[in-house]
């Protein structure tokens, strides 16, 4: 029927469905996960004040029954001055270590032996450029509740809770590793910091789930006084100042002075300049090539999860396309195709690639081997004695069987179907069905 239309062709879709599949998974498993991962910047991530669901007032609550006076700030520096004045010792708690400058985490070893300092989910990052003496080992999309399973006495009571989702070790053999390294004990110059692996023990919506109101007020508690930073914002360098007052201030003013103690604390454009840390003219640190920043601490975990399932997706439609494993084997036809058919179809392709050549050399090898069964001569015959042969069987003379079986490459496709045409009746005439051609050069042929 020349006025139906040929019904599309539907393989591309099976290409493109396990891919749209893998597509939807990453989308779908993207904002799951960030849905899940509170935003340290928003006002009420883990803030005292705050009956948010990320909020911790309920946190806060527990610690005003235990006794436990809380000091709010949301600067470093004042948090660390703060730390430093409580004589019987403070508990100095950091919800957003990423969020601290590094030099501000620096301090932490001038405060006094009795300070106690906890930080939620700090980076590697965060821990090497803040020289806290520990590291990452390893990272879970979510965080699992694990069993204290250690001899931390703050810990040792609370029960399951869930902080298992970053995993920290230390680097002294009598570092505290509890919950499976969801929670690590390290110490920075004599002055303990405590590493939780998450943040749901703190948070409102997750307090009450296993142990975690009892884990987290068991490490805050450790001192009658809690020194809470409610950052939420990046904070800057702290400024230089060549002013020898400020030599005699608190460990932690709001400029750096000239009594630097060591190279924890370079002065800018100076000899003691940091090498593994460059900073941007706004203050903000950024690691340079001299800093240890391999690949899979540069990317958040679930982008090589997510190359992982492609990968594997990819795999699979390998497997699915490839219909046996090994090598080539013959296999009968599903349906029967008509000879005439399969000679049109190769004859299409070969002019859509306007493959004249190649065509009319298939013709010519396909002639030469007709005729040699035609005249019986053995496989080993050269081209001369096949020649010789033919013209002795149909009479033509055998300048004109040579013009034919060796004709020139075809210029254009008329001049392709006249050569097809002129072997066809060297066939016909050798056995004996065609009649006595006209004695012509081939390119005489219409």
């Amino acid at each position: 029927m020349s006025g139906a239309q040929r019904p599309r062709s539907r393989r591309w879709l099976r290409l493109a469905i396990p891919y749209a599949l893998v597509v939807l998974a990453l989308v779908s498993s993207t904002i799951a996960y960030q849905s899940q991962q509170p935003d340290p910047t928003d006002p009420d991530y883990l803030s005292p004040a705050s009956d948010d669901d990320l909020g911790s007032n309920r946190l806060a609550a527990l610690l005003a029954a235990r006794g436990v006076r809380i000091t709010r700030t949301d600067q470093s520096s004042e948090a660390l001055v703060a730390a430093e004045r409580v004589a019987e010792g403070s508990t100095l708690f950091i919800p957003a270590p990423s969020l601290v400058h590094p030099f501000y985490l620096r301090m932490i070893k001038f405060l006094p032996a009795t300070t106690n300092v906890v930080l939620v989910a700090p980076s590697d990052r965060v821990l090497s450029l803040g020289r806290i003496p520990a590291a990452v080992t390893g990272n879970r999309l979510s965080a699992l509740a694990r069993g204290p399973s250690c001899g931390y006495a703050p810990v040792a009571q609370a029960g399951p809770a869930s902080v298992f989702r970053l995993r920290y070790s230390g680097y002294r053999k009598d570092d505290q590793h509890c919950y499976d390294g969801g929670l690590a004990v390290v110490e920075r110059e004599g002055i303990p910091v405590t590493l939780v692996g998450a943040d749901d023990p703190f948070r409102n919506d997750r307090i009450a789930e296993h142990s975690n109101a009892a884990l987290a007020t068991s490490l805050l508690a450790v001192r009658s006084h809690v020194v809470w930073l409610d950052l939420h914002g990046a904070e800057q360098r702290p400024k230089y100042a060549d002013d020898p007052r400020l030599a005699s201030q608190a460990p932690a003013p709001p400029s750096l002075g000239p009594g630097v103690p060591d190279q924890d604390f370079p002065i800018p454009g100076g000899s003691q300049d940091d090498p593994t840390v460059a900073l941007t003219e706004g203050g903000q640190e950024r690691v340079s090539a001299g800093h240890r920043n391999p690949l899979f601490e540069a990317f958040p975990a679930w982008v090589f999860a997510a190359v992982a399932l492609i990968a594997l997706a990819a795999l699979l439609l390998a497997l699915a396309q490839g219909r046996r494993m090994g090598g080539p084997v013959a296999e009968p036809l599903p349906i029967i195709v008509k000879a005439t058919e399969t000679v049109e179809g190769r004859g299409r392709l070969y002019q859509r690639a306007r493959a004249r050549e190649p065509a009319i050399t298939t013709l010519r090898h396909r002639t030469y081997e007709r005729l040699r069964r035609l005249l019986r001569l053995p496989p080993t015959a050269t081209t001369p004695e096949v020649i010789e042969a033919a013209a002795r069987a149909c009479g033509w003379p055998a300048e004109t069987v040579a013009a034919t079986l060796l004709c020139d490459p075809p210029a254009d496709d008329r001049a392709l179907v006249s050569q097809a045409r002129a072997l066809e009746e060297l066939v016909r005439a050798v056995a004996g069905q065609g009649p006595h051609p006209n004695p012509a050069p081939e390119g005489d042929h219409r």
